[in-house]
């Protein structure tokens, strides 16, 4: 496989470019949503409703248009709904609706960090294509990814608790690049380094055949 085949774009495939300005828009859209609804709604909590539909509107799109479901966009939707039945449930608090995407990662962080004292960790280093990729990769990956997902969470807490809704939503904007930043590189220098451990032991396996 030449270099031009590894780089080419694949049907169906989104490029990474690409990629990046869809994950830059669910970030920022919300946030963009809020502070244009929050001059003509009664509360915080309603503006938050209205910016946290999206999720599940664009996940309608996908199934009507593309027949395909985004995994995160069904997940957040789901979180969505449950963030807006214990606002409702608590006289109209805007917290469950600030909370509810930090849910969803504090949710999926307990459920890695859960496997690994289990014994039993999400085979992530097969998910990532990892060369070689075995039980103790594994827990060392759900560890890494658990405790970012159980950071933002818990950062996402503190500061929907500290700081106004409107200060809060920006705040939490950053605070989403600041961990998905730190995230993929901390991700990325340590698959970079697995993989280039795998293809050490390959080659000294193939060097004793010889």
């Amino acid at each position: 496989m030449t270099a031009a085949d590894m780089t080419a774009h694949r049907p169906g495939v989104p490029s990474p470019r690409r990629r990046a300005l869809r994950a830059g828009a669910v970030l920022a859209v919300p946030a963009i949503v809020y502070f244009a609804v929050r001059p003509w709604v009664a509360s915080d909590a309603v503006a938050l409703a209205v910016a946290g539909a999206l999720p599940i509107g664009y996940q309608i799109v996908l199934v009507a248009v593309r027949r395909r479901i985004d995994v995160w966009a069904l997940v957040s939707g789901l979180g969505f709904a449950v963030g807006c039945l214990v606002a409702l449930l608590a006289g109209g608090s805007s917290l469950p609706l600030k909370l509810h995407e930090a849910a969803v990662t504090f949710v999926a962080g307990l459920v890695l960090l859960g496997a690994v004292l289990l014994r039993r960790p999400v085979p992530l280093g097969r998910l990532l294509k990892v060369p070689g990729a075995d039980r103790r990769l594994d827990m060392t990956l759900s560890v890494l990814v658990g405790g970012l997902l159980v950071l933002h969470a818990l950062l996402h807490l503190a500061l929907a608790v500290l700081l106004p809704t409107s200060t809060y939503v920006v705040a939490g904007r950053l605070i989403n690049w600041v961990t998905i930043g730190l995230g993929a590189a901390a991700l990325y220098g340590y698959l970079r380094r697995a993989r280039r451990l795998a293809r050490g032991t390959r080659a000294r396996k193939a060097d004793r055949a010889a």
